[in-house]
């Protein structure tokens, strides 16, 4: 909220131009009302003529009511057109029965200047203004030509000096008034509309990176479902031309029920992280042996790898231990671990999944035979962009599986890096320090 002249402006306020105008003319309105009744007793004292005296008093009273009038039904237009027209009726009087050109009227005149161009709008504007100063031409030329009579009351240049200090000292705190409103006004909304934008720029960063996440989740989703599902079309489709012999169909449907098994586990386990990625929920943590979760692994990537004819060989190190750990995470990392190591090794070969536990550390460790990978990708390996790859049978690969399983480490505190400490042999290592 800001607060300015004792008014408290919400932020539509602040940013509606109507509601500016409105303050300014009620403080116009306000202000001239107090102004005339000051002015029309100074005069009373003064010795001027009672027309004047009363004009001034009098034409105060409209200036009063209409500050109510648009504190309760607005009408800012018609109100400030009115009181600007009673403005110059007493500006004329103040002329004529005020020693004209020795007079204070000028200061009124540059005053009306003042408010018409801060309070109307459109041709309004240009009409009061350009008639206002119609208005002085015509006064004091027709004073100085001897058209126009009007009636002097100065008795000294004493009495000229009070009747002038006192209106210009009214007249300049009213400008001051209303032009310190109008930019402490305009301050307020430049300071709101810069809180505005950064509130945009910040929720406009944070959709960018809720779509960023996006892409990343159906990334994880098609990368995770890719080669089982491919892998059930192929062997259905071999099915269905009968390429296998009448006593494989045996084997062949204890494989189709191991596959879909481990494809609804996939899927549950992409799921799962996937929601919790949309709905900004805590990861959850499952006690599990390390020990089951390791060879549940094997199984799940075992009717992958034997279409190759390759072996998957699990090695433990330490005794099991049962721990809380954030499954559905380690699940995804590892099968695109074991994924990729089936992919990229040569048939007939052996892929190494080893598990070493601690009571300092636990690690995971995927190892598979083929070429290693270069210093060059290996600086970009994970890294977050698109390349297209091919395995040993022209698996494709699309290269976002590691730069996604790195984000799923580091989001688990999990380490995941890559090493070629075995000759002719690619591993990756996923980590944790345990206490």
């Amino acid at each position: 909220m800001l607060l300015t002249k004792g008014l408290v402006l919400s932020e539509e306020n602040v940013t509606d131009l109507e509601y500016i105008q409105r303050e300014i003319a009620k403080i116009f309105a306000l202000l001239a009302f107090a102004l005339l009744l000051l002015l029309g007793v100074t005069d009373m004292f003064l010795g001027m003529s009672p027309v004047i005296v009363w004009v001034k008093i009098g034409l105060a009273l409209p200036f009063l009511a209409a500050y109510f009038i648009i504190s309760k039904y607005g009408k800012i237009k018609l109100a400030l057109n009115v009181l600007l027209f009673l403005a110059h009726v007493v500006i004329c009087f103040n002329f004529l029965y005020n020693d004209g050109n020795d007079g204070p009227t000028i200061y009124a005149f540059f005053l009306m200047l003042v408010v018409s161009s801060l309070l109307i709008q459109g041709w309004g504007k240009i009409a009061w203004f350009l008639g206002s100063l119609a208005m002085f031409f015509v006064l004091f030329y027709g004073e100085s030509e001897g058209f126009i009579q009007v009636e002097h009351f100065y008795e000294g240049v004493q009495n000229q000096f009070v009747d002038h200090t006192i209106t210009l000292l009214w007249i300049s705190a009213f400008v001051f008034t209303v032009l310190h409103f109008f930019t402490k006004s305009y301050r307020n909304q430049s300071q709101l509309l810069h809180s505005i934008k950064l509130r945009q720029d910040q929720t406009l960063d944070e959709v960018s990176m809720l779509n960023d996440q996006k892409n990343r989740l159906i990334a994880i989703l098609s990368h995770d479902l890719k080669n089982p599902i491919g892998m059930l079309h192929m062997t259905l489709d071999m099915v269905e031309k009968g390429l296998f012999e009448p006593g494989e169909m045996e084997q062949i449907l204890k494989n189709l029920k191991g596959q879909s098994f481990h494809l609804n586990k996939v899927l549950n386990n992409t799921l799962g992280w996937v929601m919790t990625e949309l709905e900004d929920k805590p990861i959850e943590l499952h006690r599990i042996s390390l020990l089951e979760l390791t060879q549940e692994m094997r199984e799940m990537m075992l009717v992958q790898a034997q279409e190759k004819n390759q072996l998957i060989e699990v090695s433990i190190e330490g005794e099991d231990q049962y721990i809380s750990l954030e499954i559905n995470e380690i699940k995804i990392i590892l099968k695109n671990l074991l994924d990729n190591a089936i992919k990229f090794a040569p048939l007939n070969t052996t892929i190494n999944l080893d598990l070493k536990i601690s009571q300092e550390k636990l690690v995971w460790k995927v190892c598979n035979p083929g070429a290693t990978i270069s210093q060059a990708d290996q600086m970009e390996l994970f890294d977050f962009r698109a390349r297209t790859s091919y395995g040993t049978k022209k698996e494709k690969g699309t290269g976002v599986g590691l730069p996604l399983c790195k984000r799923i480490a580091d989001k688990i505190n999990f380490e995941l890096k890559y090493n070629s400490s075995r000759e002719g042999h690619n591993c990756f290592a996923l980590s944790k320090k345990l206490g």
